[in-house]
């Protein structure tokens, strides 16, 4: 999250200026690329879905009351004088050249971000009873997309400083290499040294890039070297060019960035990313914006698409979803959470606090209070990124 107030070819062109056409699936139709007759095996998922330990989806009024199970859970996290075995997926980091990139851009800091130090991060994460967490840019300045090759020196610079963070406080960081990924080769290079050089367990690119979105085949190379080493792809929102103050008073984080999400998904659907790069292991924020509430939508109405059979094997787009993960950060409502684990599995959850911007302890009474059972509660604070991020736990 930031509420920071933004004014093939190695790098692909065309970036416009503020006010340019929408190119983002609210505003024209995202055409479905390379599909077969309606498929036989399309689900309607109108009942939560059942999860592992057979606990149901809790009721949208649930309130933020704790059940056995969570109480439980909450005194295994805390047991041992606050040791604890929660991992956080979703943590930001800032060093003082992407203060200065924000500042130069127009933003205006606010204070958790201005005043950021890594010892505040650590407090946080012991007040809350936090073992680890996996460090990641927030929203990336949107001037870098304007002109993405100025900034390569920038961003090797930020991911050599969380690469720095994660060796000075060993046992508590793990780190998600940053890629513009609209500069095609420098983002190349930059996967290459994140990966063999800093040792990071994964790479993190936005939702959009200016005003194109990840599922663009200008991106390809990018995504084919990924799946080549099977890694973890993170994705983190932002509002794009097109959509950062449609409405008066509204900053672009309440609601542009969980639709950018989901936008992001849809790009990368409709042009077939997900059955082209089946080794990569797709993380997505925020409970995946808007999905679970448009998932069964985006199946209905693309049914009869012709090139559906090319997107998803067998047709089947659910079970396209079904393989992706998301993070729990500002997601962890009563409402959101049952429409998340109506949609998916709590194998596929991860706990994120999108700390500075929200702490970790709201995020987590939160997810303890959605109805989990308390091995569910295990998979989500702590078994699924243990899994997905082998570099926790060490």
């Amino acid at each position: 999250m930031s509420f920071i107030a933004h004014s093939g070819p190695a790098v692909v062109s065309g970036s416009p200026a503020s006010g340019a056409v929408c190119r983002a699936g609210c505003c024209q139709p995202l055409t479905l690329r390379p599909s077969a007759a309606k498929s036989p095996n399309a689900r309607r998922r109108l009942a939560p879905r059942a999860q592992s330990g057979g606990a149901s989806a809790p009721s949208a009024s649930a309130g933020a009351a704790s059940s056995p199970q969570t109480d439980e859970r909450a005194r295994e996290a805390k047991a041992g004088g606050g040791a604890s075995r929660v991992l956080d997926v979703h943590c930001h980091f800032f060093s003082d050249d992407l203060k200065a990139s924000w500042r130069k851009g127009g933003g205006h800091l606010p204070g958790n971000i201005a005043n950021w130090t890594p010892a505040k991060l650590l407090e946080e994460m012991d007040r809350s009873g936090v073992a680890q967490s996996v460090l990641s840019l927030a929203s990336a300045p949107l001037h870098w997309f304007h002109a993405p090759q100025e900034w390569r020196g920038l961003v090797r610079s930020v991911n050599e400083y969380g690469a720095q963070l994660v060796r000075d406080h060993k046992g508590r960081h793990a780190q998600f290499g940053f890629i513009t990924c609209r500069d095609v080769e420098g983002s190349l290079r930059e996967i290459e040294y994140a990966f063999d050089t800093l040792g990071v367990s994964g790479i993190e690119m936005a939702t959009s890039f200016g005003d194109m979105w990840p599922g663009d085949p200008a991106f390809a190379p990018v995504f084919e070297e990924l799946n080549r080493r099977k890694a973890l792809v993170y994705f983190h929102p932002l509002a794009p060019f097109c959509c950062e103050g449609l409405v008066d008073g509204a900053h672009g984080s309440w609601i542009e960035y969980p639709l950018d999400t989901t936008r992001a998904i849809v790009s990368l659907l409709v042009n077939g990313a997900f059955r082209k790069y089946p080794d990569i292991k797709f993380v997505f924020s925020h409970g995946g914006g808007a999905l679970p509430m448009l998932a069964h939508r985006i199946e209905a109405l693309s049914r009869h698409s012709k090139a559906r059979a090319d997107i998803a094997p067998g047709g089947d787009i659910m079970n396209v979803f079904d393989k992706l993960y998301f993070e729990t950060a500002n997601a962890t409502s009563a409402p959101a959470l049952a429409a998340l684990r109506a949609f998916t599995s709590a194998d596929k959850l991860m706990f994120g606090s999108d700390f500075p911007y929200m702490s970790m302890s709201e995020n987590l009474g939160g997810l303890r209070a959605g109805g989990f059972s308390a091995d569910e509660l295990r998979m989500v604070e702590e078994g699924n990124a243990r899994r997905l991020v082998p570099a926790l736990g060490v």
